[in-house]
């Protein structure tokens, strides 16, 4: 195992443990799913064939036992297009949603784009000698709304491929640990400027991976700055990563002794636009789209995320791929 680590705080400090912890997220409950409804109908279609099977057993006049039947058709009838009925509404709605989302996205990418051209041409070390310091801070204040917008607008047009069964995975040798170094580095100001040292253990041995090194990188970047985030200035803070082989995949695991995840809000962490009640306390940014977008390009490389978490003592959250590939997820 390799160790590299960097920050203000002494090496005897380490990141939260990260063994003998669960494996599995809870799932959403059944009757969050429109399934629920075919089920609920056929425990009723059954429930009133066996009342009408006592009903004929008890009476003779076959008028009782027609009647019991028609009303047995009756009623299945009316459950079945009620539900086909509702289902249909649900994807007519659910569709009209996604497609108003990557329109919405699309259209908004082009001015947004032109807004990002002008900003960093006017923020150019020649052109700034003609703005003085309150328009300066404009323009940079308007490049970083800017900016915002255009990770939303990104964000936006990802959950539409998910939604949709389209996001695009595009395959290639990665080396996952220098993907991470990079990572780290590009967060090393920030981590500096809270005071949290970063550490990463990784095994010599994990060979390339085939990956989509661009998604790859969103997941690893997207868990990276959520733990220098939601790690208090006022606490000595510690992000660990450690990517390592378990069997015939490679587990990466990201450790922080942050704010941490209330229990209540575990089912709903990977939910679209979520974000923990605790988490809002602190007044930072997000739009509660990067774990949902992170888990489905995960979930796309035939992989699987999930987290543990205890409030006020930290997070983990985990992913794994296989070693080997043979066709991902399109």
């Amino acid at each position: 195992m390799t160790e590299k680590s960097t920050s203000h705080l002494t090496e005897a400090e380490t990141a939260p443990a990260v063994t003998k912890l669960s494996s599995e997220v809870e799932k959403p409950r059944f009757w969050e799913n429109p399934t629920f409804l075919f089920v609920l109908m056929g425990v009723l279609t059954m429930i009133v064939m066996i009342g009408t099977y006592f009903i004929a057993q008890r009476y003779d006049d076959p008028m009782i036992v027609i009647a019991s039947v028609s009303i047995v058709a009756g009623i299945t009838t009316l459950i079945g297009g009620i539900t086909i009925k509702t289902i249909d509404q649900l994807s007519q709605t659910n569709r009209m949603k996604t497609e108003f989302v990557s329109i919405a996205s699309h259209q908004l990418r082009t001015p947004l784009s032109i807004i990002k051209w002008y900003t960093e041409f006017l923020l150019k070390p020649e052109k700034q000698k003609n703005l003085t310091a309150d328009q300066l801070g404009y323009i940079k204040t308007i490049n970083q709304s800017n900016l915002r917008m255009i990770r939303l607008v990104n964000d936006l047009l990802d959950i539409s491929r998910v939604e949709s069964g389209k996001i695009q995975i595009r395959p290639e040798a990665t080396n996952i640990v220098e993907l991470t170094k990079n990572i780290m580095a590009e967060n090393h100001a920030l981590a500096d400027q809270k005071k949290i040292k970063l550490q990463l253990k990784y095994s010599d041995s994990i060979p390339l991976l085939l990956v989509d090194s661009k998604r790859m990188g969103m997941v690893i970047e997207n868990l990276l700055s959520n733990a220098i985030k939601y790690t208090r200035h006022d606490k000595q803070g510690v992000v660990s990563i450690n990517l390592s082989e378990d069997g015939k995949k490679l587990l990466f695991s990201i450790a922080d002794n942050g704010v941490g995840i209330p229990a209540s809000d575990h089912k709903n962490i990977f939910k679209k636009f979520f974000r923990a009640n605790n988490t809002m306390k602190l007044k930072t940014s997000g739009t509660g789209l990067g774990l949902f977008i992170a888990k489905a390009i995960v979930e796309s490389h035939k992989g699987k995320m999930w987290f543990v978490s205890r409030e006020d003592e930290g997070t983990t959250f985990y992913f794994n791929l296989p070693l080997k590939q043979k066709k991902l997820g399109a």
